[in-house]
Protein backbone atom coordinates (compact mmCIF):
# COMPACT_ATOMS: atom_id res chain seq x y z
CA UNK A 1 0.00 0.00 0.00
CA UNK A 2 2.77 2.53 1.13
CA UNK A 3 4.76 2.08 -2.28
CA UNK A 4 1.64 2.60 -4.24
CA UNK A 5 1.07 5.68 -2.18
CA UNK A 6 4.56 6.52 -2.87
CA UNK A 7 4.09 6.04 -6.82
CA UNK A 8 0.46 8.18 -7.09
CA UNK A 9 1.69 10.79 -4.75
CA UNK A 10 4.89 11.51 -6.81
CA UNK A 11 2.97 11.39 -9.90
CA UNK A 12 0.56 14.69 -8.27
CA UNK A 13 3.74 16.03 -7.19
CA UNK A 14 4.98 16.10 -11.07
CA UNK A 15 1.40 16.88 -12.60
CA UNK A 16 1.09 20.13 -10.40
CA UNK A 17 4.70 21.55 -11.21
CA UNK A 18 4.33 20.55 -14.86
CA UNK A 19 0.84 22.01 -15.29
CA UNK A 20 2.57 25.50 -13.83
CA UNK A 21 4.11 26.88 -17.25
CA UNK A 22 5.14 30.11 -15.17
CA UNK A 23 7.05 27.55 -12.55
CA UNK A 24 8.58 25.84 -15.58
CA UNK A 25 10.03 28.96 -16.61
CA UNK A 26 11.44 30.34 -13.94
CA UNK A 27 13.40 27.08 -13.03
CA UNK A 28 15.07 27.76 -16.46
CA UNK A 29 15.73 31.34 -16.16
CA UNK A 30 19.13 31.45 -14.88
CA UNK A 31 19.79 28.90 -17.92
CA UNK A 32 18.35 31.62 -20.05
CA UNK A 33 19.66 34.41 -18.38
CA UNK A 34 23.77 32.92 -19.27
CA UNK A 35 22.58 31.84 -22.94
CA UNK A 36 21.16 35.91 -23.33
CA UNK A 37 24.53 37.45 -21.77
CA UNK A 38 26.66 34.94 -23.82
CA UNK A 39 24.87 35.82 -26.92
CA UNK A 40 24.38 39.36 -26.20
CA UNK A 41 27.98 40.66 -24.24
CA UNK A 42 30.23 37.50 -22.95
CA UNK A 43 30.36 35.26 -26.33
CA UNK A 44 32.54 38.34 -28.48
CA UNK A 45 34.32 39.59 -25.55
CA UNK A 46 35.53 36.15 -24.55
CA UNK A 47 36.35 35.11 -28.06
CA UNK A 48 38.06 38.61 -29.04
CA UNK A 49 40.28 38.36 -25.50
CA UNK A 50 41.42 34.43 -26.60
CA UNK A 51 41.89 35.12 -29.74
CA UNK A 52 44.50 38.10 -28.95
CA UNK A 53 46.30 35.90 -26.32
CA UNK A 54 46.85 33.96 -29.19
CA UNK A 55 48.24 36.36 -31.76
CA UNK A 56 50.33 37.49 -28.89
CA UNK A 57 51.86 33.90 -29.22
CA UNK A 58 52.64 34.52 -32.53
CA UNK A 59 49.20 31.74 -33.58
CA UNK A 60 47.57 32.86 -36.24
CA UNK A 61 44.12 31.86 -37.07
CA UNK A 62 42.31 30.00 -34.66
CA UNK A 63 38.45 31.39 -34.75
CA UNK A 64 36.47 27.90 -35.15
CA UNK A 65 38.54 26.01 -32.22
CA UNK A 66 38.32 29.04 -29.72
CA UNK A 67 34.08 29.65 -30.91
CA UNK A 68 33.59 26.56 -30.09
CA UNK A 69 35.67 26.41 -27.34
CA UNK A 70 33.23 29.70 -25.80
CA UNK A 71 30.56 28.14 -26.95
CA UNK A 72 30.62 24.78 -25.15
CA UNK A 73 32.17 26.63 -21.63
CA UNK A 74 28.67 28.75 -22.11
CA UNK A 75 26.48 25.73 -22.46
CA UNK A 76 28.22 23.88 -19.64
CA UNK A 77 27.35 26.67 -17.24
CA UNK A 78 24.04 26.82 -18.38
CA UNK A 79 23.29 22.86 -17.84
CA UNK A 80 25.36 23.51 -14.24
CA UNK A 81 22.32 26.32 -13.47
CA UNK A 82 19.78 24.14 -14.56
CA UNK A 83 20.68 21.04 -12.15
CA UNK A 84 20.07 23.63 -9.13
CA UNK A 85 17.42 25.86 -9.89
CA UNK A 86 14.63 23.48 -11.90
CA UNK A 87 15.03 21.09 -8.67
CA UNK A 88 14.32 23.82 -6.73
CA UNK A 89 11.37 25.51 -8.25
CA UNK A 90 10.12 21.51 -8.09
CA UNK A 91 10.21 21.92 -4.73
CA UNK A 92 7.49 24.50 -4.52
CA UNK A 93 5.02 22.02 -3.88
CA UNK A 94 6.30 21.29 -0.73
CA UNK A 95 5.71 24.86 0.17
CA UNK A 96 1.92 24.93 -1.71
CA UNK A 97 0.86 21.63 0.46
CA UNK A 98 2.30 23.16 3.83
CA UNK A 99 0.26 26.77 2.96
CA UNK A 100 -3.08 25.23 1.79
CA UNK A 101 -3.33 22.57 4.59
CA UNK A 102 -2.68 19.55 2.47
CA UNK A 103 -0.09 18.52 4.58
CA UNK A 104 -1.60 17.92 7.49
CA UNK A 105 -4.14 16.14 5.41
CA UNK A 106 -1.57 14.02 4.49
CA UNK A 107 -0.22 13.44 7.84
CA UNK A 108 -3.51 11.60 9.36
CA UNK A 109 -3.89 9.81 6.00
CA UNK A 110 -3.39 5.69 6.84
CA UNK A 111 0.06 6.41 4.98
CA UNK A 112 3.21 5.69 6.72
CA UNK A 113 4.93 8.98 7.30
CA UNK A 114 7.92 8.89 5.41
CA UNK A 115 5.65 8.21 2.08
CA UNK A 116 4.97 11.93 1.98
CA UNK A 117 8.66 13.14 2.05
CA UNK A 118 9.74 10.34 -0.12
CA UNK A 119 7.27 11.55 -2.64
CA UNK A 120 8.52 15.06 -2.87
CA UNK A 121 11.68 14.13 -2.95
CA UNK A 122 11.09 11.75 -5.91
CA UNK A 123 8.98 13.98 -7.59
CA UNK A 124 12.08 16.79 -7.45
CA UNK A 125 14.45 14.22 -9.13
CA UNK A 126 12.16 13.50 -12.25
CA UNK A 127 11.04 16.85 -12.14
CA UNK A 128 14.89 17.86 -12.58
CA UNK A 129 15.94 14.86 -14.59
CA UNK A 130 13.03 15.25 -17.34
CA UNK A 131 13.43 18.88 -17.80
CA UNK A 132 17.47 18.29 -17.10
CA UNK A 133 17.18 15.96 -20.81
CA UNK A 134 15.48 18.73 -22.49
CA UNK A 135 17.96 21.05 -21.94
CA UNK A 136 20.69 18.63 -22.29
CA UNK A 137 19.51 17.83 -25.27
CA UNK A 138 18.95 21.55 -26.71
CA UNK A 139 22.60 21.87 -26.12
CA UNK A 140 23.71 19.20 -28.01
CA UNK A 141 21.55 20.44 -30.73
CA UNK A 142 23.11 23.77 -30.89
CA UNK A 143 26.38 22.05 -31.14
CA UNK A 144 25.56 19.64 -33.81
CA UNK A 145 23.62 22.83 -35.76
CA UNK A 146 26.24 25.25 -35.38
CA UNK A 147 29.32 22.55 -36.55
CA UNK A 148 30.65 23.16 -33.52
CA UNK A 149 30.41 19.18 -32.53
CA UNK A 150 33.52 17.86 -31.27
CA UNK A 151 32.62 15.56 -28.51
CA UNK A 152 32.89 12.04 -28.25
CA UNK A 153 30.44 9.33 -27.03
CA UNK A 154 32.37 9.34 -24.21
CA UNK A 155 31.54 12.64 -23.29
CA UNK A 156 27.93 12.61 -24.17
CA UNK A 157 27.73 9.68 -21.92
CA UNK A 158 29.68 11.82 -19.29
CA UNK A 159 27.26 14.68 -19.65
CA UNK A 160 24.40 12.49 -19.14
CA UNK A 161 25.59 11.03 -16.01
CA UNK A 162 26.68 14.34 -14.63
CA UNK A 163 23.15 15.54 -15.35
CA UNK A 164 22.08 12.28 -13.17
CA UNK A 165 24.11 12.72 -10.37
CA UNK A 166 24.01 16.58 -10.26
CA UNK A 167 20.21 16.52 -10.57
CA UNK A 168 20.18 13.31 -7.83
CA UNK A 169 22.61 15.54 -4.85
CA UNK A 170 20.99 19.13 -5.85
CA UNK A 171 17.44 17.45 -5.35
CA UNK A 172 18.21 16.05 -1.79
CA UNK A 173 20.20 19.00 -0.58
CA UNK A 174 17.52 21.29 -1.79
CA UNK A 175 14.18 18.88 -0.03
CA UNK A 176 16.56 19.04 3.30
CA UNK A 177 16.55 23.35 3.26
CA UNK A 178 13.56 23.30 1.91
CA UNK A 179 11.67 21.24 4.66
CA UNK A 180 12.87 24.10 7.35
CA UNK A 181 10.67 26.77 5.05
CA UNK A 182 6.99 27.40 5.68
CA UNK A 183 5.58 30.19 3.98
CA UNK A 184 5.47 30.92 0.61
CA UNK A 185 7.13 33.96 0.80
CA UNK A 186 10.22 32.71 2.46
CA UNK A 187 10.68 30.48 -0.15
CA UNK A 188 10.03 32.79 -3.07
CA UNK A 189 12.89 34.69 -1.34
CA UNK A 190 14.90 32.01 -1.44
CA UNK A 191 14.41 30.97 -5.27
CA UNK A 192 14.95 34.85 -6.24
CA UNK A 193 18.43 35.19 -4.04
CA UNK A 194 19.50 31.59 -5.54
CA UNK A 195 18.36 32.08 -8.52
CA UNK A 196 19.83 35.39 -9.52
CA UNK A 197 23.57 34.28 -7.78
CA UNK A 198 24.01 30.54 -8.70
CA UNK A 199 25.15 31.51 -11.91
CA UNK A 200 28.28 33.70 -10.10
CA UNK A 201 29.03 31.34 -7.67
CA UNK A 202 29.31 28.24 -9.86
CA UNK A 203 31.29 30.21 -12.54
CA UNK A 204 28.84 30.07 -14.99
CA UNK A 205 29.20 33.97 -15.88
CA UNK A 206 32.76 34.09 -15.70
CA UNK A 207 35.55 31.41 -14.49
CA UNK A 208 36.08 31.59 -11.12
CA UNK A 209 39.56 31.87 -11.30
CA UNK A 210 38.37 35.49 -11.96
CA UNK A 211 37.36 36.01 -8.41
CA UNK A 212 39.28 37.17 -5.21
CA UNK A 213 41.07 34.45 -3.41
CA UNK A 214 38.44 34.53 -0.79
CA UNK A 215 35.44 34.05 -3.13
CA UNK A 216 37.55 31.07 -4.90
CA UNK A 217 37.60 28.94 -2.09
CA UNK A 218 34.18 29.47 -0.74
CA UNK A 219 33.19 28.71 -4.20
CA UNK A 220 34.84 25.15 -3.71
CA UNK A 221 32.70 24.62 -0.58
CA UNK A 222 29.61 24.71 -2.95
CA UNK A 223 28.57 21.24 -4.46
CA UNK A 224 27.17 23.03 -8.07
CA UNK A 225 30.70 24.30 -8.77
CA UNK A 226 31.53 20.42 -8.85
CA UNK A 227 28.39 20.15 -11.19
CA UNK A 228 29.77 22.53 -13.62
CA UNK A 229 33.34 21.25 -13.45
CA UNK A 230 31.88 17.99 -14.47
CA UNK A 231 29.73 19.62 -17.18
CA UNK A 232 32.84 21.81 -18.62
CA UNK A 233 35.73 18.89 -18.41
CA UNK A 234 32.77 17.01 -20.69
CA UNK A 235 31.53 19.39 -22.93
CA UNK A 236 34.76 21.23 -23.92
CA UNK A 237 37.34 18.65 -24.23
CA UNK A 238 36.87 17.94 -27.39
CA UNK A 239 37.42 21.53 -27.97
CA UNK A 240 40.59 21.86 -25.96
CA UNK A 241 42.27 19.12 -27.84
CA UNK A 242 41.44 20.79 -31.05
CA UNK A 243 42.99 23.81 -29.63
CA UNK A 244 46.11 21.80 -28.56
CA UNK A 245 46.62 19.70 -31.79
CA UNK A 246 46.08 22.41 -34.02
CA UNK A 247 47.09 26.07 -32.25
CA UNK A 248 48.60 25.46 -29.69
CA UNK A 249 49.23 22.91 -26.75
CA UNK A 250 50.63 25.64 -24.49
CA UNK A 251 47.59 27.51 -24.95
CA UNK A 252 45.23 24.52 -24.50
CA UNK A 253 46.45 23.72 -21.05
CA UNK A 254 46.50 27.36 -19.87
CA UNK A 255 42.80 27.37 -20.56
CA UNK A 256 42.08 24.18 -18.79
CA UNK A 257 43.39 25.76 -15.52
CA UNK A 258 41.89 29.34 -15.99
CA UNK A 259 38.12 28.08 -17.03
CA UNK A 260 38.15 26.07 -14.08
CA UNK A 261 38.12 22.46 -15.52
CA UNK A 262 40.00 21.37 -12.72
CA UNK A 263 40.11 23.19 -8.78
CA UNK A 264 42.81 23.81 -6.77
CA UNK A 265 41.29 22.69 -3.65
CA UNK A 266 43.96 24.24 -0.44
CA UNK A 267 46.83 22.79 -3.24
CA UNK A 268 45.24 19.73 -4.45
CA UNK A 269 44.13 19.24 -7.28
CA UNK A 270 40.67 17.94 -7.79
CA UNK A 271 39.71 16.13 -10.89
CA UNK A 272 37.22 14.65 -12.63
CA UNK A 273 37.12 11.73 -10.69
CA UNK A 274 37.36 13.67 -7.42
CA UNK A 275 34.21 15.71 -8.87
CA UNK A 276 32.13 12.54 -9.20
CA UNK A 277 33.08 11.32 -5.37
CA UNK A 278 32.34 14.72 -4.23
CA UNK A 279 28.87 15.03 -5.21
CA UNK A 280 28.12 11.08 -4.52
CA UNK A 281 28.87 12.03 -1.28
CA UNK A 282 26.59 15.05 -0.49
CA UNK A 283 24.16 13.00 -2.25
CA UNK A 284 24.55 10.61 0.33
CA UNK A 285 24.40 12.84 2.96
CA UNK A 286 21.60 15.21 2.32
CA UNK A 287 20.05 11.72 1.33
CA UNK A 288 20.56 10.03 4.38
CA UNK A 289 19.67 13.19 6.20
CA UNK A 290 16.19 13.43 4.49
CA UNK A 291 15.62 10.15 5.76
CA UNK A 292 16.06 10.49 9.14
CA UNK A 293 13.98 13.70 8.63
CA UNK A 294 11.21 11.77 7.54
CA UNK A 295 11.84 8.87 10.15
CA UNK A 296 11.49 11.72 12.89
CA UNK A 297 8.46 13.25 11.31
CA UNK A 298 6.90 9.27 11.24
CA UNK A 299 7.65 8.89 15.10
CA UNK A 300 5.42 12.03 15.69
CA UNK A 301 3.02 10.89 13.89
CA UNK A 302 2.47 7.59 15.69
Amino acid sequence: MNGYALWLLTRRNLKIFLKDKANVFFSLLAPLIVLVLYVLFLGRIQEDGLLAALEEMGVAGGEAEISAFCNSWMLAGSMSCACITVPLCACGIMIQDRSRGISADLRVSPVAGWVTPASYCCSVVAAGLAIGAIVLGVCFIWLAASGMWLLSVADVFGCIGALALSVVTSSALLVFIVGFFRSQGAFTALNIILGTVVGFLIGAYMPITYFPDPVQTFTYFIPGSYTAGLFRNFMMRGALEAISTGLSPVFAEGLRTEFSLTFDFFGAEVGVDAMFIVLACVAVLFAGLNVLAAFLRGRRKG
